[in-house]
């Protein structure tokens, strides 16, 4: 039940017209001077912005799913990437009869549309401030924020339904807090990132403010663990602009202050602690040069250099099943594309648009995640056939079993996040019997095991019937991405102290204690690990 201040604001908003949504009407302002941190901005015309956030019942009546992990009705959309966002803004243009404002081929916006899109960072902030210039719409006084927004402080570690906390002058609720929201702006110049605004259920009460902004792929690369606490709220035009009028572009050095994840820090080794005898290569991803680059090294952590050195994203690098190729992502433009390069980082080669690839047992076809689905990619002819339903949702980071008949994919299509095992002819469809929410499959050569990591951020091995479920890391600490040593006595992981990082790569046996592990990596952060038993 809303507060009666927000019963009265509410009554003087308008409203979508078929979904009953409520739609507050944004009058337009003049440009005036932010807050210390902030930006001077000035919207030209006025504009209709969603009350709340888009709520998790809205968006599966729209889109016929639910990425959230937590599920709430009423609470915000959470987990949702910036492309499905506007796919969302599309849809609903669509169903009120409006012109759509995007272009799902190029992602351009018409500002000009009467559609449904993103606010510009310009009209969000706009319309967080509801004239006011202090750090929060209410003014300076930061012990007032938890009436207005759920934090950290308050959240107790999860989301809330929309429009429980006071709204601002202009009635408009969870503009901080409780979900980030997305911004239609490009966050720099190269057009790789998009900036979303007014922190989360899980920020640091600390950094909310208006002016807090960070920057975020358009499309996540991992399915699993990716940011959960994105949502957004859509604006329409109430009056048509020039086209292009309401766009401000990010500075090249922003006055706001910018969230960001806790710097690459070198960690020392665990204890110290080695294990003799490791043999084979291992390749990973690793922040020290200042962007996320594809690293290899050998087993025992010697040897560490980089395979690319672009200065843009890269992930999800696999070796082949000889060892001498490797598939990884790397981000072109914000957008994920599936690349192949040798060994040694030569000859590399974009395959397909794409992300999370892994080799089929053969070496001769890949499976890789397309705008939230599964499939299966003949490496010479192209030929590619769609594995997963088109409900699924956020389906992510694939792998091939031994045989090659089936493909173990984690997916959140149903109330909590699982993975399934897909016939390479998209069928059965069966759910892995686990005893906890997982992501992240690994096979055993043999195909009668799997490694998996749960959501409470361990690392298991369970049989592929489910059976013999059994926790192999352990820890205060996070364990991600597990894959068996070549000869399968062993597992590589990374570990962390939070799921900020930093990462560290670790080899553990599975027959040693349940602390006993090995560390070979201390310099940045550095995750995403495959290991081929071939050395150079």
């Amino acid at each position: 039940m809303r507060p009666p201040l927000a019963l009265l604001l509410l009554a003087l908003a308008a409203c979508d017209p078929k979904t009953a949504t409520p739609v507050a009407v944004v009058p337009a302002l003049p440009s005036f001077s932010p807050a210390a941190g902030g930006r001077m901005v000035q919207v030209a015309g006025s504009f209709f912005i969603d009350v709340d956030p888009v709520t998790q019942e809205l968006y599966q009546k729209v889109m016929g799913v639910n990425p959230s992990k937590q599920k709430q009705p009423q609470a915000p959309v959470a987990g949702v990437q910036w492309v499905d966002a506007v796919r969302f803004c599309n849809k609903c243009s669509e169903r009120d009869g409006l012109k759509a404002c995007y272009d799902v081929k190029t992602w351009d916006c018409d500002l000009s549309a009467d559609g449904y899109r993103l606010p510009t960072e310009a009209e969000w902030e706009q319309a967080c401030r509801a004239g006011g210039t202090g750090k929060y719409p209410f003014g300076d006084d930061a012990a007032q924020l938890g009436r207005f927004a759920w934090t950290k402080a308050n959240s107790e570690g999860k989301i809330h339904p929309v429009g429980q906390k006071e709204p601002n002058a202009w009635g408009l609720h969870d503009m901080l807090g409780n979900v980030w929201q997305w911004t239609n702006d490009w966050a720099d110049a190269e057009k790789r990132q998009r900036v979303l605004r007014g922190g989360a259920w899980d920020t640091d009460p600390a950094k909310v403010e208006v002016s807090l902004r960070k920057k975020e792929f358009p499309v996540y690369t991992d399915a699993c663990f990716g940011v959960d606490s994105n949502g957004f709220r859509r604006v329409k035009n109430a009056t048509l602009p020039k086209a292009g009028s309401a766009e401000v572009a990010p500075p090249a050095s922003p006055s706001a202050p910018e969230a960001k994840p806790s710097p690459p820090a070198s960690t020392p080794a665990a204890a110290g602690k080695t294990i003799p005898g490791l043999k084979g290569t291992i390749v990973f991803v690793s922040d020290r040069s200042g962007a996320l680059e594809i690293w290899r090294m050998h087993a025992s952590g010697r040897d560490q250099k980089p395979l690319t050195k672009e200065g843009t994203p890269h992930a999800d690098p696999k070796f082949s099943p000889d060892g001498k190729s490797i598939l990884y992502t790397a981000l072109k433009g914000g957008f994920p594309e599936v690349w192949l390069m040798g060994r040694d980082g030569s000859g590399a080669k974009k395959v397909a648009a794409g992300s999370q690839a892994a080799w089929s047992p053969d070496g001769k076809s890949i499976v890789l995640i397309r705008e939230n689905q599964t499939y299966v990619r003949e490496l010479e002819s192209g030929k590619e056939q769609r594995l997963t339903p088109e409900q699924w949702e956020r389906c992510g980071v694939p792998a091939w079993s031994p045989d090659g008949k089936t493909i173990a994919v984690a997916s959140r299509h149903l109330e909590s996040i699982g993975i399934f095992l897909v016939g390479v002819d998209g069928k059965p469809q069966a759910q892995l019997k686990a005893q906890e929410a997982c992501c992240t499959p690994a096979w055993s050569k043999d195909g009668k095991r799997l490694l998996c990591q749960t959501v409470k951020g361990h690392i298991h091995q369970l049989d592929a019937d489910g059976k013999n479920w059994e926790q192999v890391t352990f820890g205060a600490d996070v364990q991600h991405d597990a894959r068996y040593s070549p000869d399968e006595s062993m597992l590589v992981y990374c570990r962390a102290p939070s799921p900020e990082g930093p990462w560290q790569i670790c080899v553990k046996k599975f027959d040693s204690d349940d602390f006993d592990f090995a560390q070979i990596t201390t310099e940045g952060s550095n995750s995403l690990p495959d290991w081929t038993a071939v050395e150079d």
